[in-house]
């Protein structure tokens, strides 16, 4: 027959188990909120847009570094020439 100890170990053991167990359903269920709501906001944004309209979304990365040529990045319009 158990312990008394032996007893409180095995209670403490299933506590802390249901513990962790709820907490990862919380982080999951927040995670999937999250994916949820930025599914929604792709979509509003896709619905806003309007034919032709352009969307450049960038990370950020460049925007801490200084330009080495103030034309880098901008869209040269060109035609070409028959020879």
């Amino acid at each position: 027959m158990p312990s008394f100890g032996q007893i409180l170990l095995i209670i403490f053991a299933i506590m802390v188990i249901r513990f962790f167990s709820r907490l990862w359903r919380i982080r999951s269920a927040v995670m999937e909120q999250r994916e949820q709501f930025m599914r929604q906001a792709r979509n509003a944004e896709k619905q806003n847009r309007q034919e032709g309209d352009v969307n450049i979304v960038g990370s950020g990365k460049s925007a801490s570094k200084p330009a080495k040529n103030s034309d880098e990045g901008t869209y040269v319009d060109f035609e070409e020439v028959d020879e």
